[in-house]
């Protein structure tokens, strides 16, 4: 498993980059792109599947101090792939006849289909249903006969004043009984259908019965097996220390692991690690082959550890090893001024740098709201009336006032504040305009990222043209008609977009000194003096 990487001379990490927001060091990226090489000579059909997947390197010392690289690939063992020597799985479940606790949930899962395919329980099936239709059918033909019967009585009620006392009397009891004797009727004509249905349906409640008791006892096997695997899936840290895959997840308040959990590359590797006495230098994780149609993965590029799944986990396996701070953490905003380009008494109109967050985060304060905040200490309401990205720079409102706030939200709502960004995309853009729709929705895997969903995702539009194209790099006007979150570096970066990040999107790109997008125009209605403003401060980089 160990691959001796060639001696450079150059001056390896001191720590391990934060696994979750990182550019790999040096050393990472050359035993990824070996082991790229040695995938594209002998694994070649790879590129040519249908999805892609996630492979990893992490570069190791051994107890000779040679440094070198092991290998993974995110997902259960695959036999195809192991033409090369990846590391084995953190728990390997047992197959087929090994594993006999799977082998009889499943048996239970194949008798379960084999009533519903029946022929017997379909037949069944289709009579209770044909007969309570029809039983329904003819209950609501009583009621609606007894119905008219009732109305007659009335209308012979009426006729009834031109008779004597006497004879008045005798009809209306007369009435009077046929009334009750029709009550007591569909009483027993309902009671009669009911019986007649519970009659029919009594073999298909047989066969549900039968097949709720063996969901039952499917799911007490399922839920008795998952703990067993739970205290056998095991993972290793730096310092020894053991805990299974329900203790690590417990630790991060998640009472059941996800599906799939250490199944991902990284975890993978540093386990081998561990339990090989390596001790981790550098890890990088690269895409291979075609891109799914939701997250924003590239050929070859690297991409971070998921949150969801592996950020639980890693947080227990890397202690011991010095391990760089989470950069979220770091607020870039400090020392950075906020410039107001407008003020009135209502609501002024900021510049806001790129690195401070609009609103204060968990364990960052200083915020454009905060500085506001300390600034008019008379302000009433949220103030900030709509958000930038951290990464973001450019022009944002600033109410002063709940009613500035609400009636500048409105705007916002009804899309009547136009926005305007440039950013500076790290590719060139093949088409010179036109607009990009691509529903978008929140990774639940890797939180705050966000990927494309036609299902379920919120509508987004955002429309485009190209200003310059210069050195390999692509200027670009962007105008969003709809304000989701992430979307118009999700736009830019989606093969199904323009499929070209922009300069310095650590989240959809590659870091660099600063994300490179820039709310540059703002046109809105002024609330109080109910005329159309438009500001614009130009891109600084």
């Amino acid at each position: 498993m160990f691959h001796k990487l060639p001696n450079s001379g150059d001056d390896l990490p001191g720590e391990i980059a934060y696994p979750f927001l990182y550019q790999p060091d040096p050393c990472a990226q050359k035993a990824a792109h070996l082991l790229q090489k040695e995938i594209e000579e002998k694994l070649p059909f790879l590129k040519g599947e249908e999805k892609g997947r996630m492979f990893g390197v992490l570069v190791v010392e051994n107890d000779k101090d040679e440094l070198g690289y092991i290998a993974a690939y995110s997902g259960e063992l695959q036999k195809q792939l192991e033409v090369l020597p990846f590391v084995p799985p953190v728990y390997q479940l047992p197959k087929g006849d090994d594993f006999a606790e799977m082998a009889g949930i499943n048996a239970i899962s194949k008798n379960i289909k084999t009533i519903l395919d029946s022929v017997e329980y379909k037949q069944s099936k289709i009579q209770a249903e044909d007969s309570r239709k029809r039983i329904e059918q003819e209950i609501e033909q009583e009621r609606l006969r007894l119905k008219l019967r009732k109305k007659a009585r009335k209308d012979q009620r009426k006729t009834l004043s031109a008779l004597s006392d006497e004879e008045r009397n005798i009809h209306l009891n007369q009435l009077a009984k046929e009334s009750q004797d029709d009550g007591y009727a569909i009483k027993r004509f309902v009671r009669a259908k009911n019986a007649e249905l519970a009659q029919v349906q009594e073999q298909f409640k047989a066969y549900q019965k039968e097949i709720s008791a063996l969901k039952v006892e499917r799911k007490r096997r399922s839920a008795q097996l998952q703990e067993e695997i739970f205290e056998k899936y095991i993972f290793f840290n730096a310092h020894g220390e053991t805990k299974n895959v329900k203790q690590v997840f417990e630790d991060a308040e998640i009472n059941v692991p996800p599906a799939g959990a250490g199944e991902c590359a990284a975890p993978k590797l540093f386990q081998y690690a561990f339990q090989h006495k390596l001790e981790p230098i550098a890890l990088a994780e690269f895409w291979w082959g075609s891109a799914p149609e939701s997250r924003v993965r590239k050929h070859k590029e690297f991409y971070p550890a998921c949150r969801r799944k592996c950020k639980p986990i890693l947080t227990f396996m890397l202690q011991g090893l010095k391990v760089a701070s989470n950069p979220l953490l770091t607020n870039y905003g400090e020392g950075k001024q906020i410039e107001t380009i407008f003020e009135d008494e209502y609501l002024c109109v900021i510049n806001k740098p790129e690195g401070l967050l609009s609103v204060p985060g968990k364990t960052i304060q200083d915020s454009v709201y905060q500085r506001m905040a300390d600034k008019y200490p008379k302000a009433t309401g949220p103030i900030v009336v709509h958000r930038l990205d951290q990464d973001t720079s450019g022009l944002m409102l600033i109410a002063k006032d709940k009613d500035t706030h609400k009636h500048l939200q409105e705007q916002f709502q009804q899309r009547e504040i136009q926005k305007e960004y440039v950013a500076l995309l790290d590719g060139l853009v093949e088409k010179e305009g036109g607009t990009i729709e691509l529903p978008l929705r929140v990774d639940f895997d890797n939180r705050p990222m966000q990927l494309v969903d036609f299902k379920h995702g919120k509508k987004a539009i955002t429309h485009f043209k190209v200003l310059q194209q210069k050195k390999g790099r692509t200027l670009i006007n962007l105008k969003p008609i709809t304000g989701r979150s992430h979307q118009l570096r999700v736009h830019c970066a989606h093969h199904l977009g323009l499929g070209v990040p922009m300069v310095g999107d650590n989240l959809y790109g590659h870091p660099n000194r600063r994300l490179c997008l820039h709310a540059e125009k703002i046109e809105f209605t002024h609330p109080s003096l109910n005329r159309k403003m438009q500001f614009e401060v130009a891109y600084t980089f």
